[in-house]
């Protein structure tokens, strides 16, 4: 049975919300979100398709990673990596912007695809989309659109129930069990790839402070990064501690950057040149050279 985007008057709120974000942030986080039917011909795959064992070591196997390395643990890894990025910011962005949590576990969410890529997430059902009224008001949307009287979507009251209903669809019905899989298949460190999901999510909390209330940015990135125990998973938060803080001490640089605490790997794909600015196996020097060329490049 084709998936169908479940849609009845109650849910225009969220796309109207939807609208002024793209209006509002960087088309960054938005392109990856999709609340309406893709057309006919776009390529979409659910996400318990595209996480099905056969097909994700075929993938992987598939790749021109593979090919150089022979190391099926580098290119399931650098597949994480894209994987994050397509998953996380967007959903993030909208909870912490606008107080909004997408439902994006597993069961209600597919890929659309560009060349067998993951471009865009696309939500089946916006039926267990909350609004945390408190945040939604009060965050930077120029015009906010106001919550009909009649509205009988989900409402939380407290921040703590926002995080709750994103974390739990997001991290412990989504990323959680595709780590699993992916440790599973080809025993690739779980801390590796919970740190590949920190490096999609945890840069984008500066960029989200030149729009949002700055009491929710604190909030969420505590949350998230910060605290040993948290509401991203039961018992021990695995986002906590995969990042340190650098001193860069160079005239015409930030004072400071963050340097994950597990590499993704990507630094062993032969002719092994080329490492993320990032990278823990990055010698301060090293760092500060690649920061200032990828300066010159965006100028």
């Amino acid at each position: 049975m084709s998936q169908k985007t479940r849609y009845s008057g109650e849910f225009n709120l969220i796309e109207e919300i939807f609208t002024l974000a793209q209006s509002n942030l960087d088309s960054f986080y938005t392109d990856c979100l999709i609340l309406t039917q893709p057309p006919d011909s776009a390529e979409v795959i659910s996400l318990n398709n595209y996480l099905q064992p056969d097909r994700l070591l075929s993938h992987w196997q598939a790749s021109d990673i593979y090919r150089k390395t022979q190391d099926i643990r580098i290119a399931a890894s650098i597949w994480n990596k894209v994987y994050s990025w397509k998953t996380l910011p967007g959903v993030l962005a909208m909870m912490t912007w606008a107080g909004v949590g997408l439902d994006a576990r597993l069961d209600n969410v597919s890929f659309v695809l560009e060349d067998g890529e993951p471009k865009a997430l696309w939500f089946h059902d916006l039926s267990g989309t909350v609004i945390y009224p408190k945040r939604y008001l009060s965050s930077a949307l120029l015009t906010p659109v106001p919550i009909p009287q009649d509205y009988t979507g989900k409402i939380v009251n407290s921040v703590e129930a926002l995080h709750q209903a994103v974390f739990t669809s997001l991290f412990q019905h989504n990323l959680a069990p595709m780590i699993d899989r992916v440790h599973h298949l080809t025993k690739l460190s779980k801390k590796t790839m919970w740190g590949n999901a920190v490096n999609a999510s945890e840069g984008q909390f500066v960029e989200l402070s030149q729009c949002t209330n700055p009491e929710a940015i604190q909030t969420d990135y505590s949350v998230l990064y910060e605290q040993p125990y948290s509401s991203v998973m039961p018992d021990c938060n695995p986002l906590y501690n995969l990042v340190r803080t650098e001193q860069l001490n160079e005239p015409g640089l930030p004072a400071t950057t963050t340097v994950r605490l597990t590499c993704c790997l990507y630094a062993f794909i032969p002719p092994f040149d080329e490492k993320c600015t990032n990278c823990p196996l990055i010698k301060p020097q090293e760092r500060i050279a690649q920061i200032k060329q990828d300066m010159k490049e965006v100028d």
